[in-house]
C-alpha cells in the first residue's frame, strides 16, 4: 500500500479533495506508527497524578533491591545474589520499558481486531473542525470540542479527551514548508481555550 498525499494548500498546484475544499491528507495504517502514538498517551498517564506516585514507588524499590543485591554479592552470599539478580532485572525492564511493550501490542491488537487498518485513513482539515474518514466511519471533531492539540517531531495530534487523540503523521504533510504551513493553519483555527502543545 503506497502513501497518498493531497497537496497543502501552500503549494501552487493544490487540488482539494473531492470529499472536501480543505486540505485533505490520506495516508496508510502504520503498525510501528500507532505503537508509537499508543507509547506517547501512556507516558503522558503514567506521568501524572497516582500513576506517577506509584511508578516512583516501583523505582525506589527497585534501587533498594539492587543496593540488596550488590551488599549481598560483596558479603559472599551469591547465593541471594543469584536469585533476586534477574528478578530486580526483569521488573526494572518491566517498569522502564512499559509503555514501548504495551504500544507494541496494542498497536498488533488493532491491526488484528480492525479491517479499517488496511484501508487508507483520510483527515481534511475542514473550518469548523478535523474529519476523519476511514472504511468504516466518517467523524467530525470540532475545533472548540478538542481538548488540545499536540505536535511532536514526527505527528500531529489531536485530542478529544485528555488521554485519546487522532493523529496525523508530518511524513504524509510534506516538507518543512508544508509543515509550517499546516501548523499555522491549525494555530489560526484553534480557538483561544484550546492548548497548543509542542514536544
Amino acid at each position: 500500500m503506497h502513501n497518498q498525499r493531497v497537496r497543502s494548500i501552500s503549494d501552487p498546484t493544490y487540488v482539494s479533495s473531492p470529499m472536501s475544499e480543505y486540505p485533505t491528507y490520506s495516508f496508510d495504517w502504520r503498525l510501528r506508527e500507532h505503537a508509537h502514538v499508543v507509547r506517547l498517551l501512556m507516558q503522558e498517564r503514567l506521568g501524572s497524578g497516582i500513576w506517577r506516585v506509584m511508578r516512583w514507588a516501583v523505582v525506589i524499590i527497585l534501587a533498594l533491591a539492587t543496593v540488596l543485591v550488590v551488599a549481598s554479592a560483596l558479603l559472599g552470599d551469591f547465593g541471594s545474589a543469584l536469585r533476586l539478580g534477574p528478578l530486580v532485572i526483569l521488573v526494572g525492564g518491566m517498569t522502564f520499558w512499559f509503555e514501548t511493550w504495551a504500544g507494541w501490542i496494542r498497536a498488533w491488537q488493532i491491526r488484528r481486531m480492525d479491517p479499517a487498518t488496511l484501508h487508507p485513513l483520510s483527515h481534511a482539515l475542514e473550518e469548523t473542525g478535523l474529519r476523519v474518514i476511514t472504511k468504516a466511519a466518517d467523524t467530525h471533531l470540532k475545533w472548540e470540542g478538542l481538548h488540545k492539540v499536540r505536535e511532536t517531531p514526527d505527528l500531529f495530534m489531536f485530542y478529544y479527551s485528555p488521554r485519546i487523540a487522532y493523529y496525523l503523521p508530518k511524513r504524509v504533510v510534506g516538507g518543512p514548508a508544508e509543515i509550517e504551513d499546516l501548523r499555522g493553519l491549525i494555530r489560526g483555527r484553534l480557538p483561544s481555550e484550546v492548548r497548543y502543545q509542542e514536544g
